[in-house]
């Protein structure tokens, strides 16, 4: 039985569970870079049992959530770099910029709900465990 998980917005495309195909995103991030997304993208898909993907097509934001569980993660794509809000309490983001990123408050839904908003990675970025660390950590039932 599929859920509705509320209304659908106008711009927004759901797998019905793990990622959706490529295509569906590649023609909106054509100018982008998406290596460190595609990477992002198979490492959670290998992690996260039951993970499902969104993309907003006009936002450029990918979304992740399990089963009929809340969003948990959203990576916007920008040209710089990638913006992510993940739901991690906020005391952790000192932490997360000890690994040498920044974090540049969102306020919106999600900061309201104490998510860690505005983090920013590079494309280039190194320290993928690091960053796989964060995002595994915001589907972390604790």
């Amino acid at each position: 039985m599929k859920v509705q998980r509320g209304k659908k917005p106008k711009y927004l495309i759901r797998a019905e569970i793990g990622l959706l195909n490529d295509h569906i995103w590649q023609q909106t991030l054509h100018n982008y870079p998406t290596s460190l997304v595609c990477l992002i993208r198979q490492k959670l898909l290998k992690e996260v049992p039951g993970m499902t993907e969104s993309f907003n097509t006009k936002s450029r934001y990918f979304g992740y959530w399990t089963g009929n569980d809340k969003d948990r993660l959203y990576i916007y794509v920008q040209k710089n770099n990638l913006r992510i809000d993940l739901c991690i309490n906020r005391e952790y983001e000192k932490n997360i910029k000890k690994n040498s990123f920044g974090v540049i408050f969102v306020n919106n839904f999600q900061s309201q709900n104490n998510w860690i908003t505005g983090w920013r990675v590079p494309h280039n970025t190194e320290n993928k465990e690091a960053i796989m660390k964060w995002l595994l950590k915001a589907f972390d039932r604790n």
